[in-house]
């Protein structure tokens, strides 16, 4: 009987991990996690911002093709004299671009402001796919400023 007890007992000491063992490796992983987590938050942060940077590029070269549009029937209309291809031109403070942007781009384009003599930029506000709606500036050299974002 004794025999077998020494036996059972030297079995048992030989498998499995302490408890110590166990803490320290949970602590490790703590730390790496601790380390890692805010890592990864700021570049999920990151892309989303360029995100919206990309989204109002996207809406400003719609608003260039439609300037463009707008220029070449103007330029028509004086050398041409129709009288219809101006009723045509887009407006910035029209529905015209809002829609072009939105069929164009895929996002829901809700204004365009354009330059004035007092400001410099266009704003622009969008919704974008995360649901936010995005307010930004954008300059004629396409410098985006991310002004709001909200839900």
């Amino acid at each position: 009987m004794k025999e077998l007890l020494k036996k059972l007992q030297k079995k048992s000491n030989k498998k499995g991990f302490t408890l110590v063992e166990i803490i320290v490796v949970l602590v490790i992983l703590a730390i790496l996690a601790a380390i890692a987590v805010p890592s990864v938050l700021g570049y999920v942060n990151e892309a989303k911002e360029e995100r919206y940077i990309q989204e109002a590029r996207s809406i400003y070269v719609v608003i260039q093709t439609e300037e463009a549009k707008s220029k070449a029937l103007e330029e028509a209309t004086s050398t041409y004299g129709s009288g219809t291809a101006n009723a045509d031109a887009t407006k910035y403070t029209g529905d015209g671009i809002c829609k072009k942007a939105f069929d164009m781009t895929g996002l829901q384009v809700t204004e365009i402001t354009a330059p004035t003599d007092s400001n410099k930029y266009y704003n622009l506000t969008w919704k974008s796919d995360d649901g936010k709606t995005i307010n930004a500036h954008l300059t004629k050299n396409k410098d985006v400023k991310i002004i709001s974002k909200s839900k």
